[in-house]
């Protein structure tokens, strides 16, 4: 799953970019069928944030006014891909992002195989789309109900400057005050991001970042807001070298960015991999400043 995320979203993100940014398909892409791929790495039992990504004719859609109809089925053992288990609408949540993204909620009360049909609008009717997804009885990143890790990531404090400490190239130095371990042991809720800015696989790190900043400066008093940098300094050669910092060890990403909503009792309520919207996140956080359990269900 982590190879095929990967993979998914450069292949959005590459073909975005080599089509300068193009967000409608030539005459002979329209008429090409549509590919939704997955872009999440780990699908749990329970509720799923599930992103898809849309491919016609290698041009990646990007169409704010689109949502998609998404039925699931379970294709594991005693399954019947014929029997819908649960449906869901995926929404558009691209807003900031260098492809379109259209993001669902939905139960998977069991472990195994599944399918997603996806139906998608067309100016001529619908195409439906299968895909498959794997689910597990438990995710390498901790989950929601599971309590934060205690990690100690570098601060402020403890470099000579932020540039040493964040890949980012316009930092809020707010993000870099607190430990993972001080936030929890505050009984404040945090938002913790582990992303790259500059060498973001994805290219939606800094996106996201602009989102939290966004963020921050409205609940920023009630909230505590933390930035980890993915790789150690200097960035350029742990990103090379494929080397980490502790943190996400710790926390056991195999992708990035992944951003948590912690509440004040350490308790992770809201989990968000990939990229991230205004749209998506503020409705949460707010749930989140007003010590409210976090529904992110649009």
């Amino acid at each position: 799953m982590h190879s095929r995320l990967i993979l998914a979203m450069v292949l959005l993100v590459a073909v975005f970019i080599s089509g300068c940014g193009r967000q409608v398909a030539s005459p002979q892409a329209e008429a090409a069928p549509i590919a939704p791929v997955i872009a999440a790495s780990e699908l749990v039992v329970g509720l799923n944030r599930l992103p898809f990504g849309l491919l016609q004719g290698g041009v990646p859609l990007n169409d704010p006014n689109l949502s998609l109809d998404v039925t699931l089925y379970y294709v594991g053992p005693g399954g019947d891909r014929t029997q819908p288990v649960t449906t869901a609408k995926a929404v558009y949540r691209g807003q900031g992002l260098p492809v379109g993204l259209y993001v669902a909620y939905a139960n998977l009360d069991r472990a195994g195989g599944w399918e997603a049909e996806i139906v998608i609008p067309q100016a001529g009717g619908t195409q439906k789309s299968r895909i498959r997804l794997d689910v597990s009885e438990r995710a390498f990143a901790p989950m929601v109900g599971d309590k934060a890790i205690p990690s100690r990531n570098l601060t402020a404090a403890d470099v000579p400057a932020l540039d040493q400490l964040t890949s980012d190239p316009r930092p809020d130095p707010d993000f870099y005050r607190l430990t993972i371990a001080d936030a929890i042991a505050s009984g404040k809720p945090f938002v913790v991001t582990f992303s790259t800015p500059s060498f973001c696989q994805t290219a939606v790190c800094a996106p996201n970042m602009s989102v939290l900043k966004q963020l921050k400066s409205e609940f920023g008093d009630r909230v505590n807001f933390i930035h980890v940098e993915v790789y150690p300094y200097p960035f350029g050669e742990s990103f090379q070298q494929a080397k980490l910092v502790p943190a996400m060890q710790e926390w056991n990403l195999r992708t990035e960015p992944w951003t948590f909503l912690v509440d004040g009792n350490g308790v992770i309520q809201a989990r968000y991999e990939g990229g991230i919207t205004f749209d998506e996140l503020r409705p949460a956080i707010a749930q989140l400043a007003a010590g409210q359990s976090v529904n992110p269900m649009p």
